[in-house]
């Protein structure tokens, strides 16, 4: 047995709401005399006299000892001194009926926050027992003409598309959606996966707006529902059974799952998505939707996608594929959990990094970034191409960058090449500040082997050495610092921007700015005696390595005014190699 609750107003058809639906007389009539269900009348008791069914004073009648807390006397105008408030009749009902299979209330106040109680608005209520989702044996519920009756979160009778349109923007990144609308004067209830206002009829006033709908059943096409045929739009969660439910054909199978593989990544076996993509009468487009679900559940499953890569690999020779940018960001996912696992294929993705499209580029790049990063060895005979990509300026400059960057730590001389290239990167303030750190990055360690290499653009790069991002600051002083290794003619002119960062409050800014003046203070000791103080104080700097580096400079300058703090340092220095060099440095003053 149910029990059911009914206000009047705005609910029941006596006094509909003016732009909803309501619940028929009859409905309440019927369920009360002609059903094992318990009727009553919570809101304006004149539906105690239009349905038959007991009120607010029957319900504490029933509680004869509480009638003064609840109701009190009675009026001479035939009222009570006070009545129990909404959620209280509520409570009282079903205290009468403790062993009821179910408690649903109808009104157009909100009350789902009462325990116990199922609430529904009127508009809400009607569609739901015609489908039988209040009690599948109610005369009124309708024979479904394809699906639904799922709980819903949210719901909409629109007005217009207007208010369509907002509902939809509120809720687009729903897991699916339930339609009720008249067709041809028959009422349907179809369960969709996607729906979005249908963009010919907004660019074309004369078109009356519709609706498009994708559905659910992977076995449907896409249709569409003027709004004005529109009953209720639900938002639902579709369990994933239905979503492959009725396939009847592999290419079907590969709808539903890539349709699956949207609201419910985890649900997906990857054994039936490889399934379809290793059989050999699979059309083009069974292959495209299994490919891009299982891109879906790559960004949530990578390590369970691992098994794929036999099969991607094989995908990616297809000249026929257009989902080449999703076998590639589904080789990038999973490449980013595991980057060992897609490094063997660095030969078969070098010849996306030349894709004239955009996104099979991109991910491609992305691909080799991430294997550089972890084998860099695998990654080296794509230098030229990935040089090629910055050269062009394209979307997948910054991995590029990056990559080159990371190869270059093992394989400087590979990356040789592309030198110029990075240089001009570095000096591109229109892009981030990441992208210009990465290629610092990868041409600082070329010029550490190859200082000549930075010769021809140490003026531009001592642009950066007032740079506001500590670490590109940082990284353009050490590319200066290794050029002063062999040519200390061209770092020299600089001595006056460079002293002013060996005081910043940057540890590896000061052992950079050390290094390099240290080493132009051996063959131009004039240009940088000026900062002999300054390097008296470095002495007592925390890090070892400026310590040191002061006292290179101060032994190449032969500093008198140095000798007691270098001894200090070449008796008391808790570091070996401090200890030595500053006993070298008093050596050079004394000798």
């Amino acid at each position: 047995m149910l029990v059911f609750a009914f206000d009047r107003d705005w609910t029941v058809d006596v006094n509909p709401h003016p732009r909803h639906d309501a619940v028929p007389l009859e409905w309440v009539r019927h369920l009360a005399h002609e059903t094992p269900h318990a009727v009553y009348a919570i809101g304006n008791q004149t539906l105690t006299e239009e349905a038959a069914i007991p009120g607010v004073v029957d319900v504490v009648g029933r509680h004869p000892d509480d009638w003064d807390e609840w109701l009190g006397d009675k009026q001479p105008d035939g009222r009570y001194e006070q009545f129990p408030l909404r959620r209280e009749r509520l409570a009282l009902i079903a205290d009468l009926h403790p062993d009821a299979n179910g408690y649903v209330v109808v009104d157009d106040l909100d009350l789902s926050d009462v325990d116990e109680w199922d609430h529904y608005h009127a508009w809400e209520f009607v569609p739901a027992v015609e489908r039988g989702q209040i009690h599948p044996d109610l005369p009124w519920t309708d024979d479904p003409v394809t699906d639904g009756g799922l709980p819903s979160s949210a719901g909409i009778m629109p007005a217009n598309a207007s208010s369509l349109s907002s509902f939809l923007d509120e809720y687009g990144d729903a897991l699916g959606f339930e339609i009720t609308y008249m067709d041809d004067g028959a009422k349907r209830t179809r369960l969709c996966h996607d729906v979005s206002m249908y963009a010919v009829t907004l660019e074309r006033p004369s078109v009356a707006p519709a609706l498009q709908c994708t559905p659910l059943a992977p076995d449907s096409d896409q249709f569409t529902v003027p709004v004005d045929a529109i009953e209720l739009l639900s938002v639902v969660d579709p369990p994933p059974s239905l979503y492959t439910g009725d396939a009847e054909t592999p290419a079907e199978e590969a709808i539903g799952l890539r349709r699956l593989a949207s609201t419910h990544p985890e649900e997906v076996r990857i054994s039936s998505l490889l399934s379809l993509l290793d059989r050999k009468d699979g059309d083009l487009r069974q292959d495209e939707n299994a490919v891009r679900a299982l891109r879906q559940v790559a960004t949530v499953r990578p390590a369970d996608c691992t098994p794929a890569i036999p099969i991607l690999q094989t995908l990616l020779a297809r000249e026929d594929l257009f989902a080449q940018a999703d076998v590639l960001a589904t080789l990038r996912e999973i490449g980013d959990s595991d980057p060992g696992a897609i490094a063997p294929l660095a030969d078969e993705l070098v010849p996306y990094l030349d894709s004239n499209i955009i996104p099979v580029q991109r991910e491609a790049t992305r691909c080799v970034a991430t294997i550089a990063a972890e084998s860099p060895d695998d990654a080296v005979d794509a230098v030229p191409a990935l040089a090629t990509i910055i050269e062009d300026e394209g979307d997948a400059l910054p991995y590029a960058v990056y990559a080159l960057s990371r190869i270059s730590r093992e394989y400087p001389e590979a990356v040789k090449p592309v030198a110029e290239t990075l240089g001009e990167v570095i000096l591109d303030d229109s892009l981030s500040d990441t992208v210009r750190l990465n290629a610092t990055a990868g041409l600082g360690r070329i010029v550490g082997e190859y200082p000549s290499i930075a010769v021809e653009i140490v003026d531009d790069v001592a642009t950066l050495l007032n740079a506001e991002n500590p670490q590109l600051r940082n990284n353009a002083i050490a590319l200066i610092g290794d050029v002063a290794i062999v040519h200390t003619d061209v770092v020299e002119p600089y001595t006056d921007e460079i002293s002013t960062l060996l005081t910043v409050d940057d540890t590896y800014t000061r052992i950079n700015a050390s290094g390099a003046l240290s080493r132009v203070a051996e063959d131009f000791p004039d240009s940088v005696a000026h900062v002999i103080p300054t390097f008296i104080e470095l002495l007592s700097d925390e890090d070892p390595r400026v310590r040191e580096n002061a006292c290179w400079a101060l032994g190449y300058l032969a500093a008198q005014d140095a000798t007691a703090p270098l001894e200090d340092r070449a008796h008391g220095d808790k570091n070996a190699d401090v200890r030595t060099r500053a006993s070298w440095a008093l050596d050079q003053i004394n000798g």
